[in-house]
């Protein structure tokens, strides 16, 4: 199963600052030695409410409804696509849609537009308590993030996050607002507290949210930030490389339904990854053919 590997950084976004390039920031973290990369395209809410205007000369209604933006690519010169691989190993980029979300009733078919516009990933940053609550309960998602400068205070119990974590939802915790301002760097700090004291810090992601290559930071400064984060060291590593691998593996089974195999053609496997179809094809040899005997020796001078 092509699956993420190594440090993961999966909120990238697609608007970056305007004195750089979005691809200026995806090498930057790649040379920083992140293994996979998620560019992440935000959205408010009220482009998934269909609204109807006023009736036409016919006197039917016409439905209203903002487009969902297609996912963000980038071209990449062939020096470049060779230099993508951390230990030997390509780089994976996926892509993500994050939703501003206040009203949790705008929301309810969002899996459904979101699959048909080929992203990889569904987050939702919930603006309110009402539309957190509706988020951990109701919403096939999977990662809830913050936002310091557009949500309020939210409150939650230990069931309620224990009742997100169960279904595979990840909380995210960006670590990039804590550059640029005191204020942001307090709600942040606190709502990582907030995650530890209610949750134990279960179910944890870091993410930059970066917008410049600046605000970047190396994948081990960033475990080391997580302490900030009320995370312990082992938790800290975990929520850039086994939490980032349980997103990737929620987003596929939220496609595919749950699953304990995953089936794909062979020549559409990673370079890295074509060694397992070698070894089913002489597993399966070894299976067609007789098997060998296997004669015994015995030395005459140990026979008594």
């Amino acid at each position: 199963m092509n699956t993420v590997q190594g440090f993961c950084d999966f909120n990238i976004p697609s608007r970056c600052s305007p004195t750089t390039t979005l691809r200026d920031v995806v090498i930057r973290a790649v040379k920083l030695g992140y293994g996979a990369i998620a560019i992440n395209t935000t959205i408010e809410e009220d482009v998934l409410i269909t609204t109807k205007k006023k009736t036409n000369k016919k006197g039917d209604a016409i439905e209203d409804k903002k487009e969902i933006p297609l996912p963000p690519k980038l071209n990449f010169t062939q020096e470049e696509l060779d230099s993508f691989k951390v230990h030997g190993k390509s780089v994976k980029i996926l892509q993500r849609l994050t939703v501003m979300l206040s009203d949790p009733t705008n929301t309810q078919k969002l899996v459904q537009s979101v699959n048909a516009k080929s992203y990889d990933l569904i987050a939702v940053c919930p603006t309110t308590t009402a539309a957190f609550l509706h988020a951990v309960a109701n919403m096939d998602v999977d990662i809830i993030t913050y936002h310091p400068m557009d949500t309020k205070e939210v409150r939650f119990n230990r069931r309620q996050y224990h009742q997100a974590t169960d279904r595979g939802i990840f909380f995210e915790i960006p670590y990039a607002f804590m550059l640029r301002d005191p204020a942001m760097r307090k709600k942040i700090i606190q709502i990582s507290h907030q995650y530890h004291a209610v949750g134990k810090s279960r179910n944890i992601i870091i993410g930059s949210g970066a917008n410049t290559p600046m605000e970047l930071r190396a994948p081990y400064d960033v475990a080391n930030l997580g302490l900030l984060f009320g995370l312990t060291e082992g938790e800290a590593r975990s929520a850039l490389t086994l939490s980032g691998r349980s997103v990737a593996l929620h987003a596929v089974t939220r496609k595919t339904g749950k699953c304990v195999s995953f089936i794909t053609e062979t020549d559409k496997l990673d370079p890295e990854e074509r060694w397992k179809a070698r070894e089913i094809a002489d597993a399966e040899e070894r299976l067609l053919g007789k098997p060998e005997t296997k004669k015994l020796k015995m030395d005459s001078d140990t026979v008594s």
